[in-house]
């Protein structure tokens, strides 16, 4: 019954925790990753998203389970190179249309796509420094 007690503390402070403090960016690890969780579930619980409101219960769950500061750093280091992946790709597909000479309008586009794929990946690699 303790332990109960203990957890509906915890998840009531995380929460309270989602509510200060909208920027989860001061937390590190674990702890950052329950805050991120807990602004989606006020999300999804304020647009009625039923489906969304069970997936992230559901993932705050499995993450108070399994969360260890080695999942966190994987799962980051796991999300750069799938960025980086991303910027590849990205650059390749506007090589090719400079090579190609498409019109303006494509190339912009491609362009466009390359630089917020260096956006996410700048963002992943922020995220991964600040583990």
């Amino acid at each position: 019954m303790k332990l109960k007690t203990i957890l509906t503390l915890v998840v009531f402070s995380l929460s309270f925790i989602g509510f200060s403090q909208s920027n989860c960016a001061t937390l590190k690890g674990c702890e950052r990753k329950l805050c991120e969780l807990n602004t989606k579930l006020v999300a999804a619980k304020k647009a009625g998203n039923q489906s969304q409101i069970k997936g992230v219960e559901d993932a705050i769950a499995q993450t108070k389970k399994n969360c260890t500061t080695k999942t966190v750093n994987k799962d980051l280091d796991k999300k750069v190179k799938e960025k980086q992946q991303k910027v590849k790709e990205r650059t390749a597909d506007l090589n090719e249309a400079l090579k190609d000479k498409e019109s303006k309008e494509k190339i912009d586009k491609k362009r466009k796509k390359l630089n917020e794929a260096k956006a996410d990946l700048n963002k992943a690699l922020a995220e991964q420094k600040t583990k």
